[in-house]
C-alpha cells in the first residue's frame, strides 16, 4: 500500500498540481483561462498542449506564484502522456496523527530526503513554499484532536522524519540548527498547565494547530557562537565592533582641552593648528589627531560648502577657513545655474575639508555631526574611512528626549519659566535698589544669595519637563551643563544680504570665536551625555550599531542629474499645463458672465473693476523700460515708449521713484522722516540675518521664512498681519515669509541713532555695510551722508528683486538734466518747477478706455508689481481654482467659507428625508453667524453645508481641497469636477487636466526643495560617479529610530507620481552591487513574541500563532482577521493593526475607518471600533480601588492581543523600562517617577516606545552582526543605508553571495537573542530567515518594480531576489562563505573576550517564575472574556507598600 504522500517535500509546481484547491491563485488563474471548473480540474481535464497566459496582470508574489502555476501544467501534460493513471488522494500529515510524519516513499517527482543531523547537509532542493513564507501548501480540512492527550509534557516533539514542532503546531528549528544556536543545558520548560491554557485560547479564536505548516528543513553550518550562549556571543561581537572607539570614547570625557585661542588666523585659507604656548602654524589636516569635537558652519543660501570650520583635539585646536573668503565677488553677477546643476558656483564655497587621513582609528563628535562629516573630504570613498562621528543630538535624544505629543506642553513650561525667573530678577533689581537708597548694607548683602538655591533639571526636579528639552544645542546645553548659549552670531550666515563670502572678512575674528565656542561646548555637552548613553544602554552593541549607521553613504552616477532635469522639466511642464487649463476656465467665466444657479460662480465676486489691459492688446507692450505695468491708470503703452524713446535721446534719465524723490535735495538722505522709514532699506538691514521690514501698525519688523517660524515665536511673540490698503507693497512677500516684531513688547519706531547699540553690541543688527553700522548708531548723520548715497545707488543698481528693495516705489519717473522729474504714470509730479513739453506731453495724455473687469478676475492680474500684463496669478493655491474648476465632493458642489474654509452643500430635501445617521457620518452640520464673512451662507434656507473631511479628524478646517491629502479622493472620484458632466468639451478637458496633473506632481511639489538641495559630490570630471552623504541622525526620535529628511521618508516608485523614483536612482559602482532585505513584520513579531513569553513557548497566544502560522488564503493571519471584523480590505486593515499594537487607541480608529469611508457615521465607526478592541485588545479590569495600590492595577482579558498588551504595558509602566533584548532604558521624559500621573500619562507613547525602541535593538544587533563576519570573512561590502525593517549594504560583485548569506546567518542569530532573553530557547524556522535577499543594482523596495514615472519611461531591468534555500544551493550549502576568506580574527583570540561578569548581560524576566501558581492564575485571568478571574486575580495582588516592606 502506497503511505500518504507529503506534499510540502515537492516542488511547487507538484504541489499546485497534486493539491490545486489549495492554491486559490491557481484557481483564479485557471478560470481566467477557461470557464469555471471544478477545484481538481487540473488533475480530471486534459488541457491544450499551447495555453497563452497573460503576464501582465500578475507582478511580485502573484507573478511568481503565475509562473509556478504554468509549469504545474506543463508537467501534468508530460506526466499523462507518459502514464494514464492519475496521482492517488491523500492526506497531509497531522499533529492528529503523529505516525503521519513518517518518511515516505521515494518515488515521487522532487521528492528529497530531509535530514537532521547536526553536522551540515546539503540543503532541500525544494522551492520555497511562496515568496513571503506564509502562504503554504497545508491541508485545511483534517481532523480536530485533543491535542493536550497527544502529547506528552515535554515542549517539543520530534517526528520520526526529523521534524521539530510545539504542541501548539509550530516548527521549530531543525537539531541541527537548534543545536548551534541554544548549546548547553536546555531552559525549564513550562508545565502542561500553561499548554492547556493557550490551547483553549487559540480554539477561542478560531484557531488550530492544525493548520500549522509543514515545511522543509533547513541544515547548514552556523558560525560558531563567540560565548556560552546567544546572549553571551552578542556581548562578546558587540566589544568586538566596538573597540577601539569605545574606549577613545571614554578616553574623551575626560580630556581636558586647550585654552581658546585669543588670535585666529584670518588671512590664509587652509587649516591652522593653534598649540598650547601660542605658536600658529599651516597644516593640511589634523594629522595623528584621534580624538575630535569639529565643527563647520556654511553659507547655505549661497552654497551648501563649508566657509569656515574649527575644531579641537587634548593637543591643540584648530582653524579652516575656504579660500572663497580671500577671493574678490565677480564682477559681472554669474547667470544663475539651471535646478537641476548640483555643481556649486565657482565663486562661492566649492571645496570640501580635508581632516583624517590613513587607516588609524578616530572618532569625532560633532551636534548633528551628519551633517559636518558631509562637508569632509575623506568620507567620499567606497572604501570606509577608520573614522567614526558620535551625534551629540543623538545622544540627547536617547536619553534626554522629548516626544512631538510632550513638545508644546514643554514649550508652554518653558516660556512660564522665563517669565517667572524675569519677574523674580525685576523684583529682586527693585529690593537691592532700595536698598542701595536706604543704605541697608546687611540687607543688601543678604539679597547678593538669592536664587542660589534654585532647583536646575539635572537635580531634584521631579517633573518631566525639568530633565528634557529640545534638540538644538543651545537647549541641550542650557539643560546637561546649565550653559547659556548666544546663537545670534549664526543668524550673520543666514543673512540674505550676503553675496559673496569675501563679505564676512571684517568679521571673523566674532565668527570664528563664534565657531569654536560651538566646538567647545559640544565636547562639555558631550562630556554628559555619553556616560547617560551608557548607563541607558549598556550593551555594546547598541554603541556599535550607532557608529555603523552614522556612516551611511548613497552611490550615484550621470543619471542624477539627468533624473533631476526630467523630473523638473515634467513638473514645469505639467504645472504650466495646469495654469493653462485653469487659464482656459478663468476666460471662460469671465467671457460668459455669472449664470443663474450656478452654485460655483455665485460665490465670486462680480462687482466690476476697470480693467488693466483689452483682450486684443499685446500683454508685452504694456510694460515700461523697467518692466512695470502701467494697468489703467496712466498714459497708453504707445506714449509711454515713445515717451522713454525720446528721454533716451534727449538726455532724460528714468529712475525709480524712491530715488527721484531723495533727489529733490541731497540732505532729504538724512532727514528725520527718511531715517524713521528708508534708511534701514537702503542699508538693506537685518535682524537676526533676516530683512526688516516697515509695518504701518507694527512698525520695524523682520521677515522669516514660514519653515522657521516656529524658532522666535516664543523671543518675539505670535507673528504680525499686514494691514489691509496700507501694507500692500509687503503681500507679495506674504507667501514666502512671515513678519515677527523686532521688540515683542515695545514697537521700534527707528533702526537708526543711538536705541540700536545694544542690538549692534549683540550681533543682532548686521548689514552689507558693517562699517556704517556704527556711524549711523550716532545722533548727528551728516558725516555719513555720502556713505547713505552710495547705499541709495548700489541699490538701484541691484534692482527691486532684493527684499528690501520689494518694499519701495520702483514706478518710472522721467529726469532731464535739469533735474526736472515727471511721473510717467501721469500721477502729479512731485515738484512743480518748469515742465518741459514732453512731460507735459505725457500729462496731458488721456486714460484709455479699457473696458471692465469682475473683480476676482482683476484680482488675478495684479498687483501689477509680481504679475506680468497679460498673465494671470492662477494656481491651484488659489481660493478661486475649486470654484472655477466645479468641484464637488460625493456630488455636492463646494462651498468657501471665510470663518470654516471648504465646505459642500447639500439640499435640505436630501437630509430631510434621510435619517440622522447620515447627517452624523458627514461630521455634522456647520452653522454660521448671521453677521460677519459668511452672513450670505447663514441666510441660505435651501442646503445644509458640511466640512470637507480632514485627514486630522473631524471639526478641522480644510485649507483646500487640491492638496496632497486629496489626491486619493480625486484618483478615487470622490472628489470630481461637475465639468465632466456639463456637457462642455473644453471646460471638461480642462477641468480633467488640471486635477490629473496636480495629483501626478503632488510628490514631486512636496519633495522638490529637499531633493534638489542634496549635496552630490563626484569623484571625476565626467560626473559618472558620484557619493551623497545622507545627512542621518542616527538617534533622532525618543525611540532611538534614525531621522532623515529625504531618504528615510522616500516613497516607492508611482507611475503617476513625477520623481517619485528617487530611491532608484541609487546605483552600484560598475562591480558592485546592492545587497540588503526586509525583515518580515519586524515589530508584530517582535510585539507578539514579547506575549507568547508568558507561556514560554512561540504561537502560545492567539496573535504569536497568527504572525507565525496565519495565512491569507486561509483567512488565518492577523490582517484578515481585522479585515472581517471592520468589512475592510486587507490591506487596510494593517494600517489599523500597526497603529493599534504602536499604542493608539480607539479614538484613532474611529478617525481612520471615518477618513477610509466617508459615508460611515461617527456612531457607527465607534460600533466597529470597540468590536475590533474588545475582539483584539479584550476588555480591560481594574483592581478594586477601595484596595491599596499594587505594582498592576490593571490588566486586558478575553482579547486575541490580551498577552501582548498587558507584557507591553508591564515594560511601559515599570519604574525604568527597558527593551528586552538589550535592555535599553527610556527617556527620562517618559519615566513613571517624572510624569504627573505616573501610570497613564503619555501611555500611548510609551508603549509605542518599547515596541519601537526593540525595533531599533533589532536593527542594531543585525548591523553589528553584519560588522563581525564582514570582517571575519573578509567580505568586501560595507553599510548602505537602512530605513526601518529595511536594510542594504554595497558589496562587489564576487562577494555578493557571501554577503547575502551573513546576512541570513545575522537574521538567525539576532531573532534567536530575542526569544532567549525572553526565556525561550528556540526558534520557529518559518521566521529564522528573510524570506529573500535582494541582489540589485539600484536601490528600491522590490527588485522587480520598473519604477517608471511620468518622469522616468524608461524601464530598470530587475534584479535578482533569494530566498535561503536558493541562497544556500548557490553557496554550496553555505560552505563558500569559509572558501578563499583568511579570518582576520581568530577563534582563540575571539574566546579571550568572552564575558566574565554576566550580570551585566541578564535581563530580568517580564512575569518571574512562569511555573508559579500565580502565574497560572494571570494567564487563566487573561484568557477569559468575562472580567470576574481578572478582578479576583488583580485585588489578590499584594499592595506596593507590602512588597516594599517584604523587600526590606
Amino acid at each position: 500500500m502506497r503511505k500518504a504522500l507529503d506534499v510540502s517535500r515537492l516542488t511547487r509546481p507538484c504541489q499546485i498540481r497534486c493539491r490545486p484547491n489549495l492554491f486559490p491563485l491557481a484557481r483564479s488563474i485557471s478560470v481566467s483561462i477557461k470557464t469555471h471548473k471544478p477545484a481538481n480540474a487540473a488533475r480530471q481535464t486534459d488541457l491544450d498542449d499551447d495555453v497563452d497566459l497573460d503576464y501582465g496582470q500578475y507582478g511580485g508574489v502573484r507573478r511568481a506564484d503565475f509562473e509556478d502555476y504554468k509549469e504545474a501544467l506543463a508537467e501534468q501534460q508530460q506526466i499523462k502522456r507518459n502514464s494514464p493513471q492519475t496521482i492517488r488522494k491523500s492526506k497531509l500529515p497531522s499533529l492528529a496523527n503523529a505516525a503521519s510524519f513518517g518518511k515516505t516513499r521515494q518515488n515521487t517527482v522532487d521528492s528529497i530526503e530531509a535530514s537532521s543531523s547536526k553536522s551540515s547537509q546539503d540543503v532541500l532542493k525544494s522551492k520555497t513554499p511562496s515568496r513571503k513564507g506564509k502562504e503554504r501548501a497545508v491541508d485545511q480540512h483534517v481532523e480536530q484532536s485533543d491535542l493536550p492527550d497527544k502529547f506528552p509534557e515535554l515542549l517539543h516533539v520530534e517526528a520520526r522524519n526529523g521534524l521539530r514542532r510545539n504542541p501548539v503546531g509550530v516548527q521549530m528549528l531543525s537539531s541541527s540548527l537548534h543545536s548551534q544556536l541554544f548549546p548547553g543545558e536546555p531552559l525549564k520548560r513550562p508545565p502542561k498547565s500553561l499548554l492547556d491554557i493557550s490551547l483553549n485560547h487559540l480554539h477561542a479564536n478560531g484557531l488550530s494547530p492544525d493548520g500549522a505548516a509543514v515545511l522543509p528543513e533547513i541544515n547548514f553550518d552556523l558560525p560558531p557562537l563567540q560565548g556560552n550562549n546567544i546572549r553571551d556571543h552578542f556581548y562578546n561581537i558587540g566589544k568586538q565592533t566596538a573597540e577601539p572607539y569605545l574606549s577613545m570614547a571614554r578616553e574623551f570625557i575626560n580630556s581636558d582641552l586647550p585654552k581658546m585661542p585669543s588670535k585666529w588666523e584670518m588671512d590664509k585659507a587652509g587649516w591652522t593648528k593653534y598649540h598650547p604656548d601660542g605658536r600658529m602654524e599651516a597644516v593640511d589636516d589634523l594629522g595623528e589627531e584621534t580624538l575630535v569635537s569639529f565643527d563647520v558652519e556654511t553659507l547655505y543660501k549661497l552654497s551648501p560648502y563649508a566657509v569656515m570650520a574649527t575644531a579641537v583635539t587634548p593637543n591643540a585646536w584648530y582653524s579652516w577657513l575656504s579660500h572663497t573668503l580671500f577671493e574678490e565677488p565677480p564682477s559681472v553677477t554669474p547667470a544663475t545655474p539651471d535646478p537641476w546643476d548640483t555643481r556649486a558656483p565657482p565663486h562661492h564655497p566649492h571645496d570640501l575639508i580635508p581632516l583624517l587621513k590613513g587607516p588609524k582609528p578616530r572618532i569625532v563628535i560633532g551636534h548633528n555631526v551628519g551633517y559636518d562629516r558631509a562637508r569632509v573630504k575623506e568620507e567620499y570613498d567606497l572604501e570606509r574611512t577608520a573614522t567614526r562621528w558620535i551625534d551629540t543630538l543623538s545622544l540627547h535624544v536617547a536619553t534626554r528626549g522629548i516626544t512631538s505629543v510632550q513638545r508644546p506642553a514643554w514649550m508652554a513650561h518653558r516660556k512660564n519659566k522665563k517669565a517667572k525667573l524675569l519677574r523674580e530678577q525685576e523684583n529682586q533689581d527693585a529690593v537691592r535698589e532700595l536698598a542701595e537708597e536706604n543704605g541697608d548694607l546687611d540687607f543688601l548683602q543678604e539679597t547678593q544669595d538669592w536664587g542660589s538655591d534654585s532647583t536646575d533639571g539635572n537635580g531634584d526636579a521631579k517633573k518631566w519637563e525639568d530633565v528634557t528639552s529640545v534638540n538644538s544645542l543651545a537647549e541641550v546645553a542650557n539643560l546637561h551643563c546649565g550653559i547659556p548659549v548666544d546663537k545670534s552670531i549664526r543668524n550673520r550666515f543666514a543673512d540674505d544680504s550676503i553675496k559673496h563670502a569675501s563679505q564676512l572678512r571684517p568679521e571673523l575674528y566674532e565668527l570664528l570665536t563664534y565657531c569654536a565656542g560651538d566646538v567647545k561646548i559640544t565636547h562639555q555637552v558631550y562630556q554628559k551625555v555619553l556616560p547617560l548613553f551608557l548607563e541607558s544602554c549598556p550593551h555594546p552593541a547598541s554603541f556599535s550599531g550607532v557608529l555603523s549607521m552614522g556612516n551611511s553613504f548613497l552611490p550615484v552616477d550621470e543619471n542624477w542629474e539627468q533624473y533631476l532635469k526630467n523630473s523638473e522639466a515634467t513638473y514645469r511642464e505639467m504645472d504650466a499645463g495646469v495654469k493653462k487649463a485653469l487659464r482656459v476656465l478663468a476666460e471662460k467665466a469671465r467671457k460668459e458672465g455669472i449664470k443663474d444657479g450656478d452654485p460655483w460662480l455665485e460665490q465670486l465676486d462680480w462687482s466690476p473693476k476697470t480693467a488693466r489691459w483689452t483682450d486684443e492688446s499685446d500683454p508685452n507692450d504694456a510694460r515700461t523700460e523697467t518692466g512695470e505695468s502701467l494697468g489703467g491708470n496712466g498714459p497708453s503703452t504707445e506714449q509711454i515708449t515713445s515717451s522713454i524713446t525720446k528721454a533716451s535721446s534727449s538726455k532724460v534719465a528714468v529712475i525709480p521713484k524712491w530715488l527721484s524723490d531723495l533727489q529733490k535735495d541731497r540732505s532729504y538722505i538724512i532727514s528725520t522722516h527718511t531715517q524713521r522709514y528708508f534708511l534701514p532699506l537702503l542699508l538693506r538691514l537685518s535682524y537676526k540675518g533676516h530683512p526688516v521690514a516697515y509695518l504701518a501698525d507694527h512698525h520695524w519688523c523682520f521677515l522669516v521664512p514660514h519653515a522657521s517660524s516656529s524658532d522666535y515665536i516664543d523671543s518675539h511673540g505670535e507673528p504680525v498681519d499686514l494691514k489691509p490698503k496700507k501694507d500692500t507693497s509687503l503681500e507679495p512677500l506674504e507667501e514666502h515669509y512671515c513678519f515677527f516684531r523686532i521688540g515683542k513688547d515695545v514697537r521700534k519706531t527707528k533702526l537708526v541713532g543711538p536705541g540700536i547699540k545694544s542690538m549692534l553690541k549683540k550681533g543682532e543688527l548686521t548689514s552689507p555695510y558693517p562699517g556704517l553700522l556704527d556711524k549711523i548708531a550716532q545722533t548727528d548723520l551728516s558725516d555719513v551722508q555720502d556713505d547713505l548715497w552710495r547705499c541709495a545707488e548700489d541699490l538701484e543698481k541691484s534692482g527691486k528683486d532684493e527684499v528690501w528693495a520689494q518694499q519701495l516705489d520702483w514706478a518710472p519717473i522721467l529726469q532731464d538734466s535739469t533735474g526736472v522729474i515727471s511721473n510717467t504714470s501721469g500721477s502729479p509730479s512731485a515738484t512743480q518747477t518748469s515742465p518741459s513739453p514732453l512731460l507735459s506731453k505725457a500729462r496731458k495724455s488721456t486714460k484709455p478706455n479699457l473696458g471692465t473687469w469682475p473683480k476676482w478676475y482683476w484680482d488675478l492680474t495684479g498687483p501689477p508689481s509680481r504679475t506680468p500684463v497679460g498673465e494671470l496669478d492662477l494656481t491651484f493655491k488659489k481660493t478661486v481654482a475649486p470654484l472655477l474648476l466645479r468641484l464637488q465632493w460625493q456630488g455636492y458642489p463646494l462651498v468657501h467659507s471665510r470663518i470654516h474654509r471648504w465646505l459642500y452643500r447639500v439640499p435640505r430635501s436630501v437630509i430631510e428625508s434621510s435619517t440622522a445617521d447620515y447627517v452624523e457620518s458627514r461630521g455634522g452640520r456647520v452653522r454660521f453667524e448671521k453677521t460677519g464673512p459668511d452672513s450670505l451662507l447663514a441666510e441660505d434656507r435651501e442646503h445644509y453645508y458640511f466640512r470637507l473631511p480632514h485627514k486630522d479628524g473631524e471639526g478641522k478646517n480644510v485649507g483646500n481641497p487640491l492638496s496632497k491629502s486629496f489626491v486619493k479622493s480625486i484618483e478615487s472620484g470622490e472628489l470630481a469636477s461637475a465639468a465632466a458632466d456639463s456637457g462642455d468639451d473644453v471646460a471638461a478637458k480642462a477641468a480633467t487636466d488640471a486635477t490629473n496633473m496636480n495629483a501626478f506632481c503632488s510628490y514631486w511639489i512636496s519633495s522638490r526643495e529637499r531633493i534638489m538641495d542634496q549635496m552630490v559630490v563626484y569623484n571625476d570630471q565626467e560626473r559618472k560617479q558620484g557619493m551623497i552623504l545622507p545627512q542621518v541622525i542616527t538617534m533622532g526620535t525618543v525611540t532611538r529610530r534614525a531621522v532623515e529628511g529625504t531618504w528615510l521618508t522616500a516613497s516607492n516608485a508611482k507611475k503617476n507620481r513625477v520623481g517619485s523614483e528617487l530611491k532608484a536612482m541609487v546605483r552600484a559602482p560598475p562591480g558592485y552591487a546592492i545587497v540588503g532585505a526586509d525583515v518580515d513584520s519586524e515589530e508584530l513579531w517582535i510585539s507578539s513574541v514579547m506575549g507568547d513569553s508568558q507561556f514560554g513557548m512561540h504561537g502560545a497566544t492567539a496573535i504569536g500563532w497568527m504572525t507565525l502560522e496565519g495565512t491569507k488564503s486561509a483567512g488565518t493571519d492577523l490582517h484578515s482577521k481585522t479585515a472581517s471584523i471592520l468589512g475592510i480590505s486587507r490591506d487596510a486593515a494593517k494600517v489599523f493593526n500597526y497603529s493599534r499594537i504602536y499604542g493608539a487607541g480607539k479614538k484613532h480608529a474611529v478617525q481612520l475607518l471615518l477618513q477610509g469611508d466617508s459615508k460611515l457615521t461617527k456612531e457607527s465607526a465607534g460600533k466597529l471600533a470597540d468590536n475590533l478592541y474588545k475582539a483584539t485588545k479584550g476588555s480591560k479590569s481594574i483592581r478594586d480601588k477601595t484596595l491599596s495600590p499594587a505594582r498592576i492595577p490593571s490588566i486586558w482579558h478575553g482579547g486575541s492581543e490580551s498577552y501582548l498588551f498587558n507584557t507591553l504595558e508591564s515594560i511601559a509602566l515599570s519604574e525604568k523600562p527597558k527593551t528586552p533584548a538589550l535592555g535599553c532604558g527610556i527617556t527620562k521624559a517618559l519615566r513613571k517617577s517624572y510624569l504627573d500621573n505616573g501610570l497613564n500619562s503619555y501611555l500611548p507613547s510609551r508603549i509605542n516606545w518599547v515596541v519601537q525602541s526593540s525595533g531599533v535593538d533589532y536593527l542594531h544587533l543585525l548591523i553589528i552582526s553584519m560588522e563581525y563576519l564582514i570582517k571575519k570573512f573578509q567580505i568586501k561590502a560595507r553599510y548602505l543605508l537602512s530605513v526601518h525593517d529595511e536594510v542594504r549594504y554595497l558589496s562587489t560583485e564576487k562577494d555578493k553571495l557571501k554577503l547575502s548569506l551573513a546576512l541570513q546567518i545575522s537574521n538567525i542569530w539576532t531573532r534567536s537573542l530575542f526569544c532567549f532573553n525572553l526565556g525561550i530557547d528556540d526558534l520557529p524556522q518559518g521566521i529564522s530567515f528573510f524570506s529573500q535577499i535582494d541582489l540589485d543594482k539600484v536601490l528600491r523596495k522590490e527588485t522587480f518594480l520598473t519604477c517608471q514615472t511620468p518622469s522616468n519611461p524608461n524601464i530598470i531591468l530587475p534584479g535578482e531576489s533569494l530566498d535561503i534555500f536558493q541562497l544556500l544551493k548557490k553557496t554550496n550549502n553555505g560552505k563558500d562563505l569559509y572558501n578563499n576568506s583568511l579570518q582576520v580574527v581568530t577563534e582563540e583570540e575571539e574566546l579571550t573576550e568572552t564575558v566574565t561578569d554576566s550580570k551585566q548581560l541578564e535581563i530580568t524576566s517580564l512575569f518571574g517564575d512562569i511555573s508559579s501558581k500565580n502565574h497560572k492564575l494571570f494567564l487563566q485571568a487573561q484568557s477569559q472574556r468575562k472580567g470576574k478571574d481578572a478582578k479576583e486575580w488583580l485585588n489578590s495582588l499584594p499592595s506596593l507598600d507590602d512588597e516594599i516592606e517584604r523587600l526590606d
